[in-house]
């Protein structure tokens, strides 16, 4: 027996992981920032979260869009502002970057199990359509004798050749050509994909599989 993921259960299952999983947390760190002769100076580091000053250094004081600001590369200061600056953890944005890919990659490892499930689904051979058939090609002029599995693998056997091939849904390929297939009595009827004209019906020679 078979057994599938539906996609549905499949979310919901990936949701409760990614719920499960906690954001991570970055610890606040010190960073020391001075401007040297009132000229403008730039400190990296990582503020993914708010920085505040901590202490301040200098006897210029230093006031926040004025003399001193931030980026998400670092701390600035300028016009003779130095303090030691606080960069509380939180990881805003890189808690955003990682949320974004995790369900990215969510959605994608749905996709595949639904585009698996199709697959699997898209396997199992119409019941009519299994067993063993025999027909004549009026435009090859020969008898032809084929074999369907339940999964869908195909063999047999036109005039001296022998050939293999598979069944998808409704679309037989039998060697180098490519028929349509559809219920006819106690068989099918194949069409030639490429010559509608060309159309070979067949009859059940032997049982299921």
């Amino acid at each position: 027996m078979r057994m599938t993921i539906a996609p549905a259960r499949a979310v919901s299952a990936i949701v409760s992981l990614m719920l499960a999983v906690p954001s991570p947390s970055f610890a606040d760190s010190t960073v020391r920032c001075e401007s040297s002769g009132y000229r403008y100076q730039h400190c990296s580091v990582d503020t993914n979260g708010r920085v505040t000053i901590q202490r301040q250094l200098s006897s210029t004081k230093c006031r926040e869009g004025d003399n001193w600001g931030y980026d998400s590369r670092g701390i600035w200061v300028n016009k003779g502002c130095g303090a030691e600056f606080r960069v509380s953890g939180g990881g805003g944005g890189n808690n955003k970057a990682l949320a974004a890919g995790a369900a990215i990659a969510g959605i994608a490892i749905v996709a595949a199990l639904a585009a698996r499930s199709s697959s699997n689904q898209n396997a199992d051979v119409a019941p009519w359509a299994v067993g063993t058939f025999q027909g004549y090609d009026s435009l090859e002029r020969t008898n032809v004798e084929l074999t369907i599995l339940p999964g869908g693998s195909v063999s047999g056997h036109a005039a001296s050749h022998d050939f293999t091939g598979h069944l998808r849904g409704d679309q037989l390929e039998a060697g180098r050509t490519s028929f349509r297939i559809s219920q006819a009595g106690n068989g099918f009827v194949a069409t030639d994909l490429t010559n509608s004209g060309h159309r070979v019906n067949f009859l059940r020679s032997g049982g299921g599989y």
